[in-house]
Protein backbone atom coordinates (compact mmCIF):
# COMPACT_ATOMS: atom_id res chain seq x y z
CA UNK A 1 0.00 0.00 0.00
CA UNK A 2 2.78 2.02 1.09
CA UNK A 3 4.45 1.41 -2.31
CA UNK A 4 1.38 2.39 -4.56
CA UNK A 5 1.14 5.55 -2.49
CA UNK A 6 4.98 6.57 -3.41
CA UNK A 7 4.06 5.69 -7.09
CA UNK A 8 0.90 8.16 -7.43
CA UNK A 9 2.52 10.65 -5.60
CA UNK A 10 5.59 10.66 -8.46
CA UNK A 11 3.45 9.99 -11.13
CA UNK A 12 1.22 13.10 -10.24
CA UNK A 13 4.42 14.59 -9.49
CA UNK A 14 5.96 13.85 -13.00
CA UNK A 15 2.33 15.33 -14.73
CA UNK A 16 2.41 18.44 -13.16
CA UNK A 17 6.15 19.58 -13.90
CA UNK A 18 5.62 18.08 -17.36
CA UNK A 19 2.56 20.33 -17.78
CA UNK A 20 4.26 23.00 -16.50
CA UNK A 21 6.91 22.97 -19.18
CA UNK A 22 4.99 22.47 -21.54
CA UNK A 23 3.06 25.63 -20.84
CA UNK A 24 6.24 27.37 -21.72
CA UNK A 25 8.16 29.80 -19.89
CA UNK A 26 6.65 33.78 -18.81
CA UNK A 27 7.41 36.64 -21.65
CA UNK A 28 9.56 38.34 -20.73
CA UNK A 29 10.32 41.52 -22.88
CA UNK A 30 13.97 41.19 -23.87
CA UNK A 31 16.86 43.80 -23.29
CA UNK A 32 16.55 46.48 -26.52
CA UNK A 33 20.39 46.43 -27.87
CA UNK A 34 22.81 49.17 -27.67
CA UNK A 35 24.85 49.98 -30.62
CA UNK A 36 25.79 52.21 -33.18
CA UNK A 37 23.14 54.19 -35.57
CA UNK A 38 24.40 55.03 -38.86
CA UNK A 39 23.21 58.23 -40.67
CA UNK A 40 24.38 58.86 -44.68
CA UNK A 41 24.22 62.22 -45.82
CA UNK A 42 24.10 63.01 -49.63
CA UNK A 43 24.78 66.41 -51.03
CA UNK A 44 23.50 66.72 -54.37
CA UNK A 45 24.53 70.14 -55.57
CA UNK A 46 23.37 70.95 -59.20
CA UNK A 47 25.16 71.41 -61.71
CA UNK A 48 26.36 75.13 -62.41
CA UNK A 49 25.42 76.37 -59.07
CA UNK A 50 27.14 79.86 -57.83
CA UNK A 51 28.49 79.14 -54.23
CA UNK A 52 30.83 81.75 -53.26
CA UNK A 53 34.14 80.52 -51.88
CA UNK A 54 32.93 79.88 -48.02
CA UNK A 55 33.49 77.21 -45.59
CA UNK A 56 30.78 74.94 -45.60
CA UNK A 57 29.71 72.23 -43.39
CA UNK A 58 27.53 68.87 -43.21
CA UNK A 59 26.23 68.30 -39.78
CA UNK A 60 23.65 66.27 -38.02
CA UNK A 61 21.34 67.58 -34.97
CA UNK A 62 18.10 66.49 -33.01
CA UNK A 63 15.32 68.48 -32.89
CA UNK A 64 16.34 70.77 -30.57
CA UNK A 65 19.35 71.85 -32.40
CA UNK A 66 21.78 69.84 -30.56
CA UNK A 67 24.71 68.08 -32.68
CA UNK A 68 24.36 64.31 -32.94
CA UNK A 69 27.77 63.82 -34.23
CA UNK A 70 30.82 66.12 -35.23
CA UNK A 71 29.98 68.18 -38.31
CA UNK A 72 32.04 67.18 -41.59
CA UNK A 73 33.55 70.11 -43.85
CA UNK A 74 31.77 70.17 -47.11
CA UNK A 75 33.83 69.41 -50.35
CA UNK A 76 32.90 69.83 -53.75
CA UNK A 77 33.32 66.45 -55.66
CA UNK A 78 32.09 64.19 -52.12
CA UNK A 79 28.86 63.35 -52.45
CA UNK A 80 28.30 61.50 -49.10
CA UNK A 81 28.72 62.05 -45.18
CA UNK A 82 28.46 59.13 -42.59
CA UNK A 83 27.66 59.80 -39.07
CA UNK A 84 26.65 57.67 -35.94
CA UNK A 85 25.11 58.04 -32.65
CA UNK A 86 24.59 55.17 -30.28
CA UNK A 87 20.83 54.10 -30.19
CA UNK A 88 18.02 53.30 -29.74
CA UNK A 89 16.63 56.81 -30.37
CA UNK A 90 13.02 57.98 -30.80
CA UNK A 91 12.89 61.77 -32.21
CA UNK A 92 14.08 63.79 -35.02
CA UNK A 93 17.32 63.98 -36.84
CA UNK A 94 18.24 66.78 -39.03
CA UNK A 95 20.68 66.71 -41.83
CA UNK A 96 22.13 70.34 -43.03
CA UNK A 97 24.57 71.85 -44.79
CA UNK A 98 25.79 75.38 -43.35
CA UNK A 99 27.88 78.58 -43.74
CA UNK A 100 30.73 78.41 -41.14
CA UNK A 101 29.77 80.91 -38.22
CA UNK A 102 33.04 82.96 -38.79
CA UNK A 103 33.60 82.84 -42.55
CA UNK A 104 32.94 86.06 -44.25
CA UNK A 105 29.69 87.18 -46.02
CA UNK A 106 26.21 85.19 -45.17
CA UNK A 107 25.49 83.71 -48.17
CA UNK A 108 21.20 82.70 -48.39
CA UNK A 109 21.26 78.92 -48.86
CA UNK A 110 17.55 77.59 -49.08
CA UNK A 111 17.08 73.61 -49.27
CA UNK A 112 19.63 72.81 -46.70
CA UNK A 113 18.36 70.33 -44.80
CA UNK A 114 16.18 67.14 -44.38
CA UNK A 115 14.11 65.67 -41.59
CA UNK A 116 13.07 62.44 -40.34
CA UNK A 117 11.70 61.26 -37.09
CA UNK A 118 10.81 58.18 -35.86
CA UNK A 119 12.81 55.40 -33.79
CA UNK A 120 16.56 55.25 -34.91
CA UNK A 121 17.65 51.63 -34.43
CA UNK A 122 21.13 50.48 -34.45
CA UNK A 123 22.71 48.61 -37.09
CA UNK A 124 20.32 50.30 -39.53
CA UNK A 125 21.57 53.25 -41.93
CA UNK A 126 19.19 55.95 -42.75
CA UNK A 127 19.78 58.54 -45.78
CA UNK A 128 19.23 62.04 -46.20
CA UNK A 129 19.45 63.80 -48.84
CA UNK A 130 20.14 67.56 -49.31
CA UNK A 131 19.69 69.65 -52.51
CA UNK A 132 21.13 72.92 -51.85
CA UNK A 133 20.64 75.96 -53.69
CA UNK A 134 21.76 79.59 -53.16
CA UNK A 135 19.96 82.95 -53.70
CA UNK A 136 16.22 82.89 -54.17
CA UNK A 137 13.91 79.47 -55.03
CA UNK A 138 12.70 79.39 -58.50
Amino acid sequence: MKTTKTIAALCIAMIFFGLTALAGKPTIKPEVQRGTIKYLVNIHVPVGINIPDVQLFVKITDEHNRLVDLPQQFRFGTVSYVFGEQGPVTGTRIAWIVQSNNDGPKIPLWGNNDIKTGTFLPGHLYQFDIYPGTGKPD
